[in-house]
């Protein structure tokens, strides 16, 4: 590890960074521009004048599992890291992972072959991060995703505040289920196992729905599902079904490729559906005709994001630092095809939502 980098409690000061943007193809690009600016405030270690020429830094990055094809939460963080891999002169290796098993493995492939930072993602990478944090304290570690009370000082944990978005998912699923089927309206949901990063999204989306019914007063349901896995496509389908079958009109998919296979699901049964972590009209292009927007991260601006600093010397090892309406973090898709049918009325709404949402007077309903 370069000691320039690392990152030591006695030496900390409060630094902004202005990040440079990501030269975006249209497939990982949000609709909303303050992601194209986006700005983390970083406690970060001081800056050495004149440093010392260093050689090419190696920084690895370790997929959640389900490997990078998932069009969403890996897909969007492999872009992100090839963007950072090209525009500056690092070294870089991205290793999938299919199974448990295979993320303790690419972690320790990358300690094997002395690269300087090992990024990892998600719930399932946990536990193997953190051991390989404590055991190797030359190395600096990220883990996307993931937080935890007191990191090790050479492990960054970056998070999302998912529920900023989720909960205006939930309320403009509730409006579209009213309209579709006025009787008995029904929004449901098919999400990952039952970690609290997805629980984040459930109950958030739930809340929304619920904000809905009270300023409408009306009496939107909503149900749903948690997944064993987030790569069967199968158990996506088959929730999806069941859920359709309890007259959900609306279903959103927070489960990798096992939701991937509820947005199929919820097209060939003739229904609606809200994506996740990207906008999944561009990288799901079978269903775009049905998503009335997708719940996003900014998964490939943050590990972009992490990478610039962490090049220019700046890593807060130690912290956790957070994606959010505020800094552009999260945010809704645009509405595509079904822009023209949303009303003025519902756009005000979700506005006024998201404003709400970031001065503190809309609770999201997480934490719980």
């Amino acid at each position: 590890m370069n000691p320039v980098r690392g990152c030591h409690p006695d030496r900390v000061i409060q630094t902004d960074i202005v990040i440079k943007p990501i030269k975006m193809k249209k497939l990982f690009t949000f609709a909303f521009c303050a992601l194209l600016t986006f700005v983390f405030i970083f406690t970060s270690c001081s800056k050495k004048s004149d440093p010392v020429p260093l050689p090419t830094l190696k920084i690895g990055l370790v997929s959640d599992l389900g490997g990078f094809s998932d069009a969403g939460f890996n897909q969007a963080l492999l872009y992100g890291f090839q963007a950072a891999s090209r525009d500056f002169p690092i070294s870089s290796e991205a290793k999938e992972s299919k199974l448990q098993e295979d993320i303790a493995s690419n972690i320790g492939y990358f300690v094997t072959k002395g690269f300087d930072l090992i990024i990892t993602a998600g719930f399932n990478a946990a536990e193997a991060t953190i051991s390989a944090a404590n055991a190797n304290p030359g190395i600096d570690f990220v883990i996307i995703d993931y937080s935890m009370a007191n990191p090790p000082v050479n492990l960054l944990c970056a998070v999302f505040d998912v529920d900023q978005a989720s909960f205006q998912c939930g309320f403009l699923a509730a409006w579209w289920a009213l309209k579709q089927t006025p009787a008995d309206p029904v929004t449901g949901f098919v999400a990952g196992p039952e970690i609290p990063e997805i629980r984040q999204f459930a109950v958030s989306y739930s809340q929304g729905v619920t904000y809905f019914n009270t300023k409408y007063h009306r009496n939107v349901q909503t149900i749903g599902h948690y997944a064993t896995s987030f790569s069967d496509s199968l158990q996506g389908t088959e929730l999806a079904d069941s859920l359709i079958g309890r007259n959900a009109s609306v279903i959103f998919a927070f489960a990798g490729s096992t939701g991937n296979g509820a947005l199929y699901k919820a097209k060939e049964a003739g229904k609606w559906a809200i994506g996740v972590d990207v906008d999944q009209f561009f990288t799901i292009p079978p269903v775009a005709p049905i998503l009335l927007t997708s719940c996003m991260k900014a998964l490939d601006v943050i590990i972009y994001n992490i990478i610039y600093s962490y090049y220019n010397y700046y890593y807060p090892g130690g912290t956790v630092i957070h994606g959010n309406l505020n800094n552009g973090g999260v945010g809704i898709a645009p509405f595509h095809y079904f822009d023209g049918m949303v009303p003025d009325s519902i756009k005000r709404a979700l506005t006024d939502i998201s404003a709400g949402i970031k001065n503190g007077t809309i609770d999201t309903g997480w934490p719980e």
